[in-house]
């Protein structure tokens, strides 16, 4: 990820583009894309969103979402 806001915001929650990409059900690349605003004029929303969320969970509960999100567990 480079340094743009959103790239940076979700660096410090501790998010690797590899772990946003499984938890927005995307791509990489499309991360990579999406934080830098090239599939429009901004960050959409609901990346923005997931960001927040994580920031927002205790380590052991970012843990366990990631785990989930790279799973088949419903």
């Amino acid at each position: 990820m480079d340094d743009e806001p959103w790239q940076q915001r979700a660096k410090r929650a501790g998010l690797t583009q590899k772990r946003l990409a499984a938890l927005l059900g995307v791509a990489p690349n499309t991360v990579s894309r999406q934080l830098r605003g090239q599939f429009g004029s901004e960050v959409p929303r609901y990346v923005k969103t997931v960001i927040r969320a994580y920031e927002m969970l205790p380590q052991r509960e970012r843990e366990e979402l990631s785990r989930l999100a790279e799973s088949d567990e419903e």
